[in-house]
């Protein structure tokens, strides 16, 4: 359903039908994690801001809960899942128009890569704060600057 609803939404289940689904895995096993960013995808289509802001906490702290994200990732999992964590935030209230709220999540999730010395999740931090820059101002140098880096990355 992860993968309809990314590649081509309508052959997934409808929105109701899905959450109906959803809440029936998440009654037995609250920790399952990708049941709750399935709910966070499928609230993101319906533009349930409350829903989806719940499902996405929800996944990266049953992530954490788990230590699925430290078993995959070696010795900083943890940290790792706070930091996309903050950066999904921020694109999340980026989408709602939650520019304040995004920032501030923005700042976080760059603070945390900062010290993890993650420069990919830095790269994309840089991204969203270009996108949320032009929704509040016009900049062309964060652009230009983003593009460098991305390349140097080898990201698209």
């Amino acid at each position: 359903q992860a993968s309809l609803l990314k590649n081509d939404e309508t052959k997934a289940l409808a929105p109701a039908s899905l959450q109906k689904e959803l809440n029936n895995l998440l009654k037995f096993n609250p920790d399952f994690a990708e049941a709750h960013y399935l709910s966070y995808l499928n609230s993101l289509r319906v533009q349930d801001v409350f829903s989806s802001t719940h499902s996405l906490l929800h996944y990266f702290d049953r992530l954490i809960l788990t230590g699925a994200e430290s078993k995959s990732n070696g010795d900083e999992g943890y940290g790792r899942s706070l930091r996309y964590a903050a950066l999904n935030l921020a694109a999340l209230h980026c989408r709602f128009g939650h520019y304040q709220q995004a920032e501030l999540a923005l700042q976080e999730a760059i603070r945390i890569a900062q010290e993890s010395n993650d420069h990919v999740c830095l790269q994309h931090c840089l991204s969203w704060l270009y996108i949320l820059e032009q929704k509040i101002f016009d900049s062309c140098v964060l652009l230009e600057h983003s593009v460098n880096k991305s390349l140097h990355y080898g990201l698209p």
